[in-house]
């Protein structure tokens, strides 16, 4: 019987979808083997710390921390700063602060290429999580499930974490290879029943419990998997499905205990090392262990990031949160995870389909509640690398095939925030001055800038105090003087920041100082500057956004603004003024400022979190 013209189109697919993904990932693979990743700036974020206890795994066996695995990796041209280290017995023996199976995926590529093994295995897994889940979705998806899965990898931030040596992809890939054996419906034997269920679902179950051991918030992706065991296999398939979460956990939990003395990676004393505190057996010996505590204050990781659970739920700064998660310059998950949307084509049947949209939403909510002024994963993060893991949850909701057009609105969408990634996927994700390169032009324009997060840098410069002012530069055109005093435009320059005050501004006015001359031979504070005189101009302040921020509890009145200085001909030195509003309420008693933050706090980075 002929299908009906609608399913005809509906399905219809071919080999050409197939050919389609199969060239986006040869050119990914040639793009990303071609680079040279030792040659870039330096690990970003933990990448240090995970390479480290690879390599230690791939060349002596074990997953301790040693001199040898520090000369290993310097060595292979990765400079680290900052390594997560952990011991439960002042040093005696010490390891890294970090779930460890990433490791053990990495570790056979890395014993036979010490830093493109990295990049081998993350290509690796993800090429198989694509075969893997194309496959299982021909049931809902038909011949389009290869573009859709082209679509949600490379139309995402997804393909950019490839060169990145950090477990997020490699939990994202086991999250997509369990819901599509959960999803997944094999052919019945002779006798009419389902092969191996315990196989495939106490697979299932492993893959998530590792995905949960490394970040307990993604416990909610549990509740989908048990869902999603068809009636006629409930009690073998849940059983198997505990049975794999529960070796998973046990055994992660005995070697923990066995190596470090703690139970999980984030027990014990967990603590960053930098530079510039030194790092053990090679600035100090390891029996020193607490040494850094004494000169340079408490870096336990974790213990100075305040989070919500310490200011109980705010509704200022959940709202604005959960609109930064939603639609952020650097953190939305719409802008960034775009073709998420194909997920939703067709209503969702039963109650397995429902769970999966729920537990992300569960698990996401938890990061915006626990980790309120860190929810995306630190600086060196590219988007809302907390997201990706959940983001395949979404791609098995679908229950029929989106139309062409929806395909090719997706692909459209997506490039106006993607396409930055698609022209340089060699490219070092950070720029020298430490902007994003993930973040164009449209993203600048149009999507909020977050001002709840306290470690997005885009000017690749702390907040400056200035004339009683909070203020976060926005532009890499804008600096400020050593005293910050002054601010400084660069010529033919638009400059953006943000401005922080405790009570309401009733207004802000900027004074010129002069065009600056020759700023090529010389910083800001040592040119020469005109003295001529120049008008007050108003600048125009929005509706402030109000909430709390990482370093005190109070609200605080933040106002995103352009200068109206226009494009210069030359460099602008300048100062703001606020106008106090007439009506200002006085400061709740509590209000802590900038500079009251500990010294220790702003030292430990909120990026080294679990």
């Amino acid at each position: 019987m002929t299908p009906p013209r609608d399913d005809r189109r509906q399905t219809a697919g071919g080999t050409w979808p197939w050919v389609l993904l199969a060239c986006l990932l040869v050119l990914h693979a040639v793009a990303v083997l071609g680079s040279d990743r030792a040659a870039w700036p330096g690990p970003i974020g933990d990448e240090a710390t995970y390479a480290m206890q690879a390599q230690s795994l791939a060349f002596d066996g074990d997953l301790r921390y040693s001199r040898a695995d520090y000369d290993r990796l310097v060595a292979t041209g990765l400079q680290p700063e900052g390594l997560i280290l952990q011991s439960g017995d002042q040093g005696a023996r010490i390891t890294y602060g970090k779930p460890v199976f990433y490791a053990f995926w990495a570790a056979p590529f890395v014993r036979f290429a010490p830093v493109r093994g990295f990049l081998v295995a993350n290509l690796v897994a993800l090429f198989t999580t694509v075969c893997v889940v194309a496959w299982s979705l021909r049931s809902t998806l038909g011949g389009r499930s290869p573009l859709c899965v082209a679509l949600w990898v490379f139309g995402s931030v997804t393909f950019a974490y490839t060169s990145w040596i950090h477990p997020d992809l490699f939990l994202l890939c086991a999250v997509a290879v369990a819901f599509a054996l959960a999803c997944a419906r094999p052919a019945p034997s002779a006798a009419g029943r389902r092969r191996a269920p315990a196989l495939r679902w106490g697979l299932v179950g492993a893959l998530l419990a590792m995905v949960v051991v490394s970040r307990p918030l993604y416990l909610p992706l549990l509740l989908p998997a048990l869902v999603l065991v068809p009636r006629g296999e409930r009690r073998g398939g849940l059983a198997a499905l505990a049975a794999g979460v529960l070796m998973v956990t046990g055994g992660s939990l005995l070697l923990h205990q066995r190596l470090s003395g703690s139970w999980t990676s984030y027990g014990a004393e967990r603590r960053a090392f930098y530079s510039y505190t030194g790092y053990p057996e090679l600035d100090f010996p390891a029996s020193q262990w607490s040494r850094s505590i004494q000169e340079w204050g408490d870096h336990s990781v974790g213990s100075a990031q305040e989070t919500i659970a310490d200011l109980g739920i705010d509704p200022g700064l959940m709202a604005w949160n959960s609109v930064y998660a939603l639609v952020g310059r650097y953190t939305g998950v719409l802008p960034y995870f775009l073709p998420l949307v194909l997920g939703f084509f067709g209503s969702p049947r039963g109650a397995g389909r429902w769970s999966l949209v729920a537990a992300t939403a569960v698990a996401t909510a938890a990061f915006l509640w626990l980790r309120p002024f860190n929810y995306y994963g630190g600086e060196g993060a590219i988007a809302n690398r907390y997201f990706l893991p959940l983001y395949p949850a979404l791609w098995f909701v679908a229950t029929r095939p989106p139309r062409w057009r929806w395909l090719a609105l997706s692909a459209a969408g997506a490039a106006l925030f993607v396409g930055p990634l698609w022209i340089a996927p060699r490219a070092f994700p950070l720029r020298a001055d430490g902007t994003h390169r993930y973040v164009g032009a449209v993203a600048q324009r149009l999507l909020p800038y977050e001002t709840t997060q306290a470690n997005l840098k885009p000017a690749a410069r702390e907040d400056v105090t200035h004339h009683g002012l909070w203020i976060k530069l926005l532009d890499r055109s804008l600096r400020a003087s050593a005293d910050g005093d002054s601010l400084y435009l660069e010529a033919r320059s638009r400059g953006r920041l943000v401005l922080g005050s405790p009570a309401p501004l009733g207004g802000v006015t900027l004074v010129p100082a002069g065009l600056e001359e020759g700023v090529a031979g010389g910083g800001p504070e040592t040119a020469a500057t005109a003295t001529r005189p120049a008008p007050r101009l108003p600048v125009a302040l929005p509706r402030p956004r109000v909430h709390p921020m990482w370093w005190t509890r109070e609200d605080w009145y933040l106002y995103p603004v352009e200068l109206p200085l226009g494009p210069a001909p030359e460099t602008v030195a300048f100062a703001l003024h606020a106008v106090p509003t007439e009506a200002a309420p006085s400061p709740r008693r509590g209000l802590a400022s900038p500079q009251d933050r500990d010294p220790a706090r702003r030292a430990a980075d909120p990026e080294r979190q679990p």
